[in-house]
């Protein structure tokens, strides 16, 4: 870490981008980083000690923080302190009460760090992605005409949680005309015959994150229904085999786009093809229009075109996968040939 800022020391006080050094769910403190040293700094009484066996622990009291943090650059012989842009006014009036050379972080060197997984850390998004597609398998035998959207996402959510994993992005459950609008959040709606069903959800295990998305039709799909659902699924394989490092995320936005536009559903696919995804459901590199981020080995991605038509109805589908470089590897394996309840 201390080459990403010469001789500079860094301090992390993102919750999140703390979370990627430590792994603790609840951290009150900050940490610093050195090509020296790892240091979870906590001013807590009580506090989770089951640290990394690369990170130390130092206890200060809240009113020595900066001295603390002093005390390791001059150990470090660092001249300098590199603090995030989004360092809290009380957690930076403290540290340059005392250290005299600090500076603000130019961009979000964390982040970058982020964006590519390690071994570890795709095992957990393993593990989220196949509690996902276990509470969609069970999600099958209860979805029925009469059950309303807000039963299905607790349902969902129900199961996710009773495999372990924990709260993710907010559920999504849209029926019939409500399809038709991307972020819809789940209502007393009730689910008929003849309706298209969006489900989007996810979970977390160890702060790693899972998106899932698929649409069923409850009853006999028309054919309108199925053309759009095909075109979809069509388009979102198209992306997904696309993927590889080294390419622009908007490539692969534009050929999954190309495929919708290029039919009488022009205009109709109205958000990005795909996000980066990890700590946070969206971070880094994505798959938007315009994407000028190149994917790497390592990067894991949502895939996730759709078609909305508002009055009518709307299909998306989704999946998360890791960048490879000759390709990826798909992470969920939720059915997706077209479903009729």
């Amino acid at each position: 870490m201390g080459s990403a800022f010469g001789n500079s020391a860094m301090l992390v006080t993102d919750a999140v981008n703390q979370r990627y050094f430590h792994r603790l769910v609840f951290a009150t403190g900050v940490t610093y980083i050195s090509d020296k040293r790892q240091t979870f700094v906590t001013w807590a009484k009580t506090e989770e000690t089951a640290l990394p066996g690369a990170m130390e622990l130092l206890q200060t009291d809240g009113e020595a923080l900066g001295s603390a943090v002093k005390g390791l650059l001059i150990e470090d012989g660092s001249p300098c302190l590199t603090v995030e842009r989004t360092i809290p006014l009380f957690l930076y009036s403290a540290i340059t009460a005392q250290v005299e050379k600090t500076r603000i972080a130019s961009h979000d060197v964390i982040g970058e760090l982020r964006e590519t997984k390690n071994e570890w850390e795709l095992e957990q998004i393993q593990k989220a992605s196949e509690i996902t597609d276990y509470a969609f398998d069970q999600a099958l035998g209860f979805i029925k005409p009469g059950v309303s959207e807000i039963e299905i996402a607790a349902f969902l959510e129900y199961h996710m949680r009773l495999k372990g994993g924990s709260e993710s992005n907010k559920t999504i459950v849209a029926c019939g005309k409500n399809s038709a609008f991307p972020h819809h959040w789940p209502t007393d709606c009730v689910v008929q015959k003849g309706d298209f069903l969006t489900v989007d959800f996810g979970c977390s295990v160890n702060g790693y994150h899972s998106d899932l998305t698929r649409t069923l039709f409850v009853g006999k799909a028309t054919n309108r229904q199925k053309e759009i659902y095909n075109l979809v699924h069509f388009a979102q394989q198209a992306g997904i085999d696309a993927l590889r490092a080294g390419k622009k995320g908007g490539d692969i936005d534009k050929i999954a786009r190309d495929i919708i536009d290029g039919t009488e559903y022009a205009g109709r696919f109205v958000h990005g093809l795909g996000h980066g995804i990890g700590l946070c459901i969206h971070e880094g590199t994505g798959l938007g229009k315009g994407e000028n981020g190149i994917l790497k080995n390592g990067m894991v991605v949502s895939v996730e075109p759709g078609i909305y038509i508002e009055g009518y109805g709307g299909v998306r589908i989704e999946d998360i996968a890791v960048i490879e470089t000759h390709g990826a590897k798909v992470l969920e394996h939720a059915d997706k040939g077209l479903i009729e309840l």
